[in-house]
């Protein structure tokens, strides 16, 4: 992704380094962002902001704890969850209405699933939900790493992951009874 050297330079403040890491990774960045955060308005804000964080704190980057992708990954992440919690728009413990225990859901249902149609499930899920599912699914953080981004117990951060599995089914299932019958 990103050369020490050009790391070297970004921590001097070199201009050319700074454009060329952000042309590099700004694209990275944002799909992270994206996962997270569906207003463009919030997006905007936590791409800059993301931005700000990684050249702020660049001299702290060390290849010896893991790649410069993991690096900016993680501070983007926190950074779409910092934006998210501040706008009051990451909330946790949202209740599942009429919720339905393994009606008839099957894994090929998933399967089968565009990327488009993950995203817009993921886009109707509750923001706290969503954050949780994104962050021990997709990023592999586990729920130790989880609770302290988020400032949650581990058994928080578990029982959500527990419920936004379950909001994925009921909607897979909800869906499917909808494309069926509807």
């Amino acid at each position: 992704m990103i050369s020490v050297e050009t790391i070297n330079r970004c921590i001097t403040r070199e201009r050319t380094a700074l454009r060329e890491t952000y042309e590099a990774c700004a694209p990275y960045v944002y799909s992270i962002i994206k996962s997270y955060i569906y207003d463009e308005h919030l997006r905007k804000d936590a791409m800059q902001e993301s931005f700000a964080n990684i050249f702020h704190s660049i001299e702290r980057f060390d290849p010896n704890r893991g790649s410069f992708k993991s690096w900016i990954a993680k501070i983007t992440v926190n950074q779409s969850i910092s934006l998210l919690r501040s706008r009051g728009k990451l909330k946790l413990f949202v209740p599942i209405e009429g919720a339905h225990e393994e009606l008839g859901y099957n894994e090929e249902s998933i399967e089968e699933m565009s990327r488009e149609e993950i995203e817009n499930l993921l886009q109707e899920m509750p923001t706290g939900y969503r954050a949780i599912f994104l962050l021990n699914i997709i990023e592999g953080y586990n729920h130790t790493e989880i609770s302290d981004m988020l400032n949650i117990t581990k058994e928080t951060s578990r029982s959500q992951l527990s419920r936004s599995l379950r909001w994925i089914r009921n909607n897979l299932v909800q869906k499917a009874n909808t494309y069926f019958y509807g």
